[in-house]
Protein backbone atom coordinates (compact mmCIF):
# COMPACT_ATOMS: atom_id res chain seq x y z
CA UNK A 1 0.00 0.00 0.00
CA UNK A 2 2.71 2.68 0.75
CA UNK A 3 4.51 1.95 -2.19
CA UNK A 4 0.97 2.67 -4.26
CA UNK A 5 1.16 6.29 -2.15
CA UNK A 6 4.71 6.68 -3.18
CA UNK A 7 4.16 6.23 -6.63
CA UNK A 8 1.01 8.15 -6.96
CA UNK A 9 3.04 10.99 -5.11
CA UNK A 10 5.76 11.08 -7.71
CA UNK A 11 3.12 10.79 -10.29
CA UNK A 12 1.34 13.51 -9.38
CA UNK A 13 4.66 15.61 -9.05
CA UNK A 14 5.45 14.61 -12.41
CA UNK A 15 2.47 15.47 -14.42
CA UNK A 16 2.30 18.63 -12.36
CA UNK A 17 6.24 19.91 -13.63
CA UNK A 18 4.61 18.63 -17.05
CA UNK A 19 1.30 21.08 -16.51
CA UNK A 20 3.34 24.16 -14.96
CA UNK A 21 6.25 23.83 -18.20
CA UNK A 22 3.30 23.91 -20.89
CA UNK A 23 1.40 26.84 -19.46
CA UNK A 24 4.38 28.71 -20.09
CA UNK A 25 5.23 29.60 -16.54
CA UNK A 26 8.60 31.43 -15.91
CA UNK A 27 10.47 32.42 -12.48
CA UNK A 28 9.54 35.62 -11.47
CA UNK A 29 11.91 38.87 -12.44
CA UNK A 30 12.52 36.19 -16.20
CA UNK A 31 11.17 38.02 -19.14
CA UNK A 32 10.71 36.79 -22.63
CA UNK A 33 11.56 39.28 -25.28
CA UNK A 34 11.70 39.01 -29.05
CA UNK A 35 15.12 37.65 -30.77
CA UNK A 36 16.08 41.24 -31.58
CA UNK A 37 16.08 42.42 -27.95
CA UNK A 38 18.48 39.14 -26.92
CA UNK A 39 21.64 41.31 -27.34
CA UNK A 40 21.62 44.67 -25.57
CA UNK A 41 23.51 47.67 -24.01
CA UNK A 42 21.60 49.87 -21.02
CA UNK A 43 22.83 53.36 -20.82
CA UNK A 44 21.98 55.99 -17.85
CA UNK A 45 23.09 58.26 -15.69
CA UNK A 46 21.88 56.45 -12.63
CA UNK A 47 24.64 53.77 -12.06
CA UNK A 48 22.84 51.77 -9.26
CA UNK A 49 20.15 51.65 -11.75
CA UNK A 50 21.98 50.77 -14.48
CA UNK A 51 23.66 48.10 -12.65
CA UNK A 52 20.22 46.10 -11.26
CA UNK A 53 18.82 46.59 -14.84
CA UNK A 54 22.20 44.76 -16.30
CA UNK A 55 21.71 41.95 -13.59
CA UNK A 56 17.96 41.25 -14.39
CA UNK A 57 18.26 41.67 -17.81
CA UNK A 58 21.09 38.72 -17.22
CA UNK A 59 18.88 36.62 -15.33
CA UNK A 60 16.85 36.58 -18.60
CA UNK A 61 19.47 35.18 -20.61
CA UNK A 62 20.10 38.32 -21.94
CA UNK A 63 23.31 39.29 -23.58
CA UNK A 64 24.25 42.28 -22.18
CA UNK A 65 26.83 44.39 -24.43
CA UNK A 66 29.34 47.54 -24.76
CA UNK A 67 27.75 50.34 -27.10
CA UNK A 68 27.37 49.57 -30.50
CA UNK A 69 28.25 46.43 -31.44
CA UNK A 70 24.85 45.83 -33.67
CA UNK A 71 22.50 45.32 -30.56
CA UNK A 72 19.41 47.03 -29.01
CA UNK A 73 19.61 49.94 -26.52
CA UNK A 74 18.22 50.62 -23.71
CA UNK A 75 18.20 54.42 -22.60
CA UNK A 76 17.80 55.05 -19.26
CA UNK A 77 19.34 58.76 -19.18
CA UNK A 78 16.43 59.98 -17.86
CA UNK A 79 15.61 59.43 -14.01
CA UNK A 80 15.28 61.28 -10.78
CA UNK A 81 14.96 61.06 -7.09
CA UNK A 82 13.16 63.92 -5.37
CA UNK A 83 12.85 63.77 -1.32
CA UNK A 84 9.76 66.70 -0.35
CA UNK A 85 8.66 67.25 2.88
CA UNK A 86 5.06 66.52 2.95
CA UNK A 87 4.65 67.54 7.01
CA UNK A 88 6.18 69.36 9.92
CA UNK A 89 5.56 68.91 13.85
CA UNK A 90 4.66 71.70 15.66
CA UNK A 91 8.05 73.27 16.13
CA UNK A 92 8.65 73.50 12.19
CA UNK A 93 11.13 70.87 11.74
CA UNK A 94 10.13 68.37 8.90
CA UNK A 95 8.23 65.44 10.29
CA UNK A 96 7.05 63.35 7.03
CA UNK A 97 8.69 63.19 3.55
CA UNK A 98 7.73 61.76 -0.18
CA UNK A 99 10.27 60.26 -1.96
CA UNK A 100 9.58 59.74 -5.53
CA UNK A 101 11.56 57.72 -7.95
CA UNK A 102 11.28 58.20 -11.55
CA UNK A 103 12.48 56.52 -14.66
CA UNK A 104 12.06 57.47 -18.37
CA UNK A 105 12.85 54.85 -20.95
CA UNK A 106 13.60 54.32 -24.46
CA UNK A 107 14.49 50.85 -25.90
CA UNK A 108 15.46 50.76 -29.37
CA UNK A 109 16.38 48.38 -31.51
CA UNK A 110 19.73 47.43 -33.37
CA UNK A 111 18.60 49.82 -36.50
CA UNK A 112 18.20 52.87 -33.33
CA UNK A 113 14.34 52.46 -34.03
CA UNK A 114 12.08 53.40 -31.12
CA UNK A 115 10.19 50.31 -30.15
CA UNK A 116 9.03 51.51 -26.37
CA UNK A 117 9.31 54.60 -24.69
CA UNK A 118 7.93 55.09 -21.13
CA UNK A 119 7.69 57.03 -18.09
CA UNK A 120 7.53 55.36 -14.78
CA UNK A 121 6.80 56.45 -10.84
CA UNK A 122 7.17 55.18 -7.44
CA UNK A 123 6.56 56.73 -4.54
CA UNK A 124 7.24 56.29 -0.89
CA UNK A 125 6.66 58.31 2.66
CA UNK A 126 9.13 58.34 5.34
CA UNK A 127 8.32 59.17 8.65
CA UNK A 128 11.42 61.58 10.31
CA UNK A 129 12.33 61.12 13.96
CA UNK A 130 15.09 63.22 15.13
CA UNK A 131 15.91 60.72 18.22
CA UNK A 132 16.08 58.19 15.26
CA UNK A 133 18.37 59.34 12.74
CA UNK A 134 20.44 56.43 11.90
CA UNK A 135 16.96 54.37 11.51
CA UNK A 136 16.16 57.37 8.99
CA UNK A 137 19.18 56.99 6.92
CA UNK A 138 18.68 53.25 6.74
CA UNK A 139 15.09 53.12 5.98
CA UNK A 140 15.63 55.88 3.32
CA UNK A 141 17.85 53.50 1.74
CA UNK A 142 16.03 50.59 2.43
CA UNK A 143 12.86 52.56 0.68
CA UNK A 144 14.99 53.76 -2.22
CA UNK A 145 16.40 49.95 -3.26
CA UNK A 146 13.05 49.13 -2.63
CA UNK A 147 11.47 51.52 -5.41
CA UNK A 148 14.17 51.06 -7.89
CA UNK A 149 13.46 47.05 -7.71
CA UNK A 150 9.96 47.49 -8.43
CA UNK A 151 10.61 50.19 -11.26
CA UNK A 152 12.97 47.83 -12.84
CA UNK A 153 10.02 45.01 -12.66
CA UNK A 154 7.90 47.05 -14.18
CA UNK A 155 9.88 48.32 -16.92
CA UNK A 156 10.99 44.63 -17.82
CA UNK A 157 7.49 43.51 -17.63
CA UNK A 158 6.69 45.80 -19.81
CA UNK A 159 9.63 45.00 -22.12
CA UNK A 160 8.45 41.40 -22.41
CA UNK A 161 5.35 43.13 -24.23
CA UNK A 162 7.48 44.10 -27.26
CA UNK A 163 6.38 42.20 -30.48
Amino acid sequence: MQAFITRLFFLFIFFSGLLVSGCGFHLRGQIDVPESLMRMHVKGSDVALVHDVEKSLKFSDIEIVEDGDNAALLDLSNTSYVKEVIGTNSSGIASNYKMTYTVNYVVYDANQEVLQTHRLNQSRSLAYDASAILVFEREEVFLIEDMRKELISQMLRRMSKIE
